[in-house]
């Protein structure tokens, strides 16, 4: 008999949860690269919101054309620590008898759980104690966002055995070579597993990997390592599978930095596309870096059948990207704005996302930025940020945040806004997303 490895996507302890083509993309690359070795697999997506039981109980989760929406949701008890905190916590995703059904159904030979956000934990040991309670014996290995920024907490409180920190290869093989299983191949993104219930309305697709930039607020050479170029024809191979055997029209792209090498890779899978004629629409959760965009580009991204672009301009200060991250001249903007509405692209369609509440701001600033991106006419998203382990910014959000960041992972949630100070509360970010929203266009 084949060995059996259970893969497990928790369910999800938050303030709110939106599906802007939420998948577990990593767990099904893994999931695939296991399935070629020989192994058996079975996946449990505890963010399904169409389990036929879930529905029954909680009702339909309202959902949109494009794959996004809600998710099952049932109040939980919110963490002590944010009790100050007016609003209700949840658990969303299966319900609880569900997931451990689903998981007692099973009998694997190994289990492997991914992790999400650091503050999303709650999820995982839930999951890891259905795990234990229904396959005791059986060896339980947590990977992803959360075991790599937080390994010892992960350790400490999750009762696994074992976490792999960054990239599931090479970290996986002395594991599973402890164990006597068999070592697959890495799969390097060119193939998963194809799941009705994950991919039937919205699939999401990488065509690199991590990112050449060292952003200050941000940690994705930990989680992902270093950059690496992708294959257009591999990654275009993939996304008609998925279209052919699924139905698949809608794709999002998990690529941090899109543009990057573009001539080499992102330009020839647009050709790819345009060509093919599948009249597919494409969506990117993730901004784009504005110093590789071109009109060619802009006019090939339209024509591929993008619907929207999103650009991470996070300030309008030029101190603040000569400090924190580099990726952009001010002074460009404009230009490029441009570019994407001389392409066909609606203001609805191109958003600006503005960072709020980092170490030491103040209210002010976010307002100015707010107001400079308003002169383009473009939708204005703020971005709270979430302190991140192991990010250049980490050592002085600890210093200064009054929530223990260092030993309660939960006090990374941007709900709760970590760095708030007296020129900077939670009722001054209110505002500043009122004024985002009432800034930016309506869609006509």
């Amino acid at each position: 008999m084949k060995p059996l490895v259970l893969l497990i996507s928790p369910p999800i302890y938050d303030f709110a949860l939106f599906d802007l083509f939420l998948k577990p993309y990593s767990l099904l690359s893994l999931g695939r690269s296991f399935e070629k070795s020989g192994y058996r697999v079975k996946c449990i997506n505890s963010l399904d919101y169409t389990d036929a039981v879930s529905k029954r109980e909680l009702g339909r989760p309202r959902r949109y054309a494009n794959g996004t929406g809600k998710f099952f949701r049932q109040p939980a008890r919110k963490p002590s620590l944010f009790s100050p905190i007016k609003r209700q916590y949840a658990r969303y995703g299966i319900t609880s008898k569900v997931l451990s059904q689903k998981i007692g159904q099973e009998k694997p030979d190994i289990v492997l759980v991914s992790t999400g956000m650091t503050y999303w934990y709650p999820g995982v040991h839930e999951s890891v104690q259905l795990v234990r309670i229904l396959h005791r014996n059986v060896p339980v290995i947590a990977g992803g966002i959360y075991a790599t920024l937080c390994t010892d907490h992960c350790k400490k409180t999750m009762e696994v055995d074992s976490v792999i920190k960054g990239n599931a290869f090479p970290g996986l093989v002395p594991v599973l070579k402890k164990l006597s299983l068999p070592v697959p191949c890495e799969n390097n993104d060119t193939d998963i597993l194809m799941l009705p219930d994950i991919y039937s309305d919205a699939g999401v697709i990488r065509l690199n990997k991590g990112c050449p930039f060292r952003c200050h607020y941000c940690a994705s050479s930990s989680v992902s390592g270093n950059f690496t170029k992708g294959n257009p024809w591999k990654s275009f191979s993939l996304l008609e599978k998925i279209h052919q055997k699924m139905g698949t029209e809608v794709f999002a792209f998990y690529d941090d930095a899109l543009l990057c090498g573009k001539e080499e890779i992102f330009i020839p899978f647009l050709e790819m596309i345009i060509k093919s004629d599948l009249h597919l629409s494409f969506y990117l959760p993730n901004g784009i870096h504005l110093q590789y965009l071109d009109m060619k580009t802009a006019v090939f991204m339209k024509q591929a059948g993008f619907k929207e672009v999103r650009i991470g301009l996070e300030s309008a200060d030029d101190y603040f990207h000569h400090t924190m991250d580099r990726k952009l001249d001010i002074k460009i903007l404009e230009e490029k704005i441009n570019l994407l509405t001389h392409a066909g692209f609606k203001p609805w369609e191109i958003g600006l996302y503005i960072m709020a509440g980092l170490p030491g701001q103040r209210k002010n600033e976010v307002v100015e930025s707010v107001r400079f991106a308003s002169r383009f006419g473009v939708r204005i998203s703020i971005a709270e940020y979430s302190p991140v382990p192991q990010s250049p910014l980490w050592e002085e959000s600890v210093r200064l945040s009054r929530y223990p960041l260092e030993t309660e992972p939960l006090t990374h949630n941007n709900t709760i806004l970590p760095m708030e100070w007296e020129y900077f509360t939670l009722s001054d970010l209110d505002e500043i997303k009122t004024l985002a929203h009432s800034l930016s266009p309506l869609r006509s």
